[in-house]
């Protein structure tokens, strides 16, 4: 690991490529983190939007339909205390299906003995036969039929606006019952209480739509590809979903995975309230978002089931695009920072290598001048003139010190030349003071003896000492002689 970061340490362009490099990432990053960030905000609230408009134009449809049936089941609550007939009620039965192709069965149940002479039951119903075919085209075959005696006035459908005293929506049953006309499908109804002009009630209207007809209606709701749609009923069961092993079996509280159970429940209790909005939570262990809104007429509530995924597909599919462009661009801004900081620092690398051989003592290998304008072209250009004026010292000081080694030389030669003189000179003042020294013993020998005993020496002894001083005096006089001569000599060499 050491020897990258000393690489990179011991290289000035790529030091500076990567901080430039990191500086811009830094900037890029927080400024594509915001664009984003706010990108995200608007698909979010645009999915919001879209899914809203979607759920609000089914239920509207849905709406419309219910609200269709709920005219027609008033209108003929109305009319058809004036004709209580029995054969007329089988014909209002079969001509209101007819007419009305949203509609699957319809059935007038009239109070026990209302016609004594059908006995005790009197329910007239006529149910339609839908084919595979949509259901704006014509083709289905109604039933109609006065249905057998059983114990209707217990179905909830009968009694409960009897109980109430007002038309009602009531959940999903199922028609099932052996032995009389029935739908295979689930059914939901709106049923109307009768009364004549007396106010006493006389039976019951009941208008019958399929749930698999809604469910078709509201499972084609599809704003995402893997997007989903729900209904429940007053108590939470489901009355539409995806998977159909759950409908009228599960609750949306009991069905709620252990990571989403709080927020479920607090989303199923908002959808019973007839709450609209929208939620964000875990379905099938994947984050997802929850539209929903009542249905007014029914207290049912729906709601469309959008994972995140697909909400965000295109942002995510954009986010990676980007990230690998950036990714891209950021390596060639890398390559291009090098490239641009190392020739603009080529320079300063070749000012350093020739700095190391000056240190090393190789003052004159020339450098090329630089064209540049820029501070780096002036440092290389007053880096060369600084050594050139360099060398140029060196060269002199080089001069200089030749110089001062021939004058050490010739200076050393003269000092020997003095010493070897002053060494001459001491044996010639040696030899002189011995040649002298003699002479002068003998004079001042001899000028002893004839101070002290002239009158006792015979005169022969005399002349002899007088001839021997004077032969001294002679060559002391020699001796002098030569002495000037050798410094005459000196002093004109």
């Amino acid at each position: 690991m050491k020897r990258p970061f000393c690489y990179i340490r011991q290289r000035l362009s790529l030091r500076l490529g990567l901080l430039i490099v990191l500086i811009i990432t830094v900037v890029f990053s927080l400024l594509f983190d915001f664009l984003f960030y706010r990108c995200k905000r608007y698909i979010q609230n645009t999915a919001i939007e879209h899914a809203t408009q979607l759920l609000d134009n089914t239920a509207e449809r849905i709406n419309g339909i219910m609200e269709e049936t709920e005219l027609v089941t008033n209108f003929m609550a109305a009319t058809t205390t004036r004709h209580l007939h029995p054969d007329s009620l089988l014909a209002f039965t079969h001509r209101t299906v007819q007419e009305n192709h949203f509609l699957t069965g319809f059935a007038i149940s009239m109070e026990p003995y209302f016609f004594p002479e059908m006995g005790r039951y009197y329910s007239a119903y006529s149910l339609r036969h839908r084919s595979d075919k949509d259901i704006a085209e014509t083709g289905d075959s109604i039933t109609t039929v006065r249905e057998g005696p059983f114990e209707y006035f217990e179905a909830v459908w009968y009694k409960t606006p009897r109980a109430l005293g007002a038309a009602c929506w009531i959940d999903a049953f199922d028609d099932y019952n052996e032995g009389t006309l029935s739908s295979p499908d689930i059914m939901t109804s709106y049923c109307c209480p009768m009364r004549d002009a007396n106010g006493r009630y006389v039976g019951s209207i009941t208008a019958s739509l399929t749930l698999k007809w809604l469910s078709e209606a509201f499972t084609t709701l599809k704003p995402y590809p893997n997007s989903s749609a729900i209904m429940i009923g007053r108590d939470g069961t489901y009355l539409v979903h995806p998977d159909t092993s759950k409908l009228f079996r599960h609750t949306i509280f009991s069905d709620a995975a252990p990571e989403a159970r709080q927020n479920i429940e607090v989303l199923g209790r908002k959808m019973l309230a007839g709450n609209s909005g929208m939620t964000e939570t875990i379905v099938d262990g994947l984050p997802a978002f929850i539209f929903y809104r009542p249905l007014q007429r029914t207290g049912w509530s729906i709601a469309i089931v959008c994972p995140e995924s697909d909400v965000f597909a295109r942002y995510n599919r954009l986010l990676t695009i980007v990230w690998i462009i950036i990714g891209v661009g950021l390596a060639l801004l890398m390559l291009f920072c090098y490239q641009t900081v190392r020739r603009a620092v080529q320079p300063l690398k070749q000012l350093d290598e020739q700095a190391k051989r000056i240190a090393e003592g190789h003052f004159d290998e020339p450098l090329p001048e630089s064209h540049r304008h820029d501070s780096v072209g002036r440092l290389q250009n007053s880096f060369i003139r600084m050594q050139q004026s360099l060398a140029q010292t060196v060269n002199n000081i080089r001069i200089a010190n030749d110089e001062l080694a021939q004058h050490n030389d010739e200076l050393a030669n003269a000092t020997q030349l003095k010493l070897e003189t002053n060494r001459r000179k001491a044996a010639f003042i040696q030899d002189m003071y011995h040649e002298i020294r003699t002479p002068l013993n003998i004079i001042s020998g001899f000028a002893q003896v004839l101070a002290t005993s002239l009158h006792n020496l015979p005169a022969d002894e005399v002349a002899n000492i007088t001839a021997r001083m004077s032969e001294s005096a002679k060559d002391i006089s020699r001796l002098t002689q030569k002495l000037k001569e050798a410094s005459s000599d000196i002093q004109q060499a």
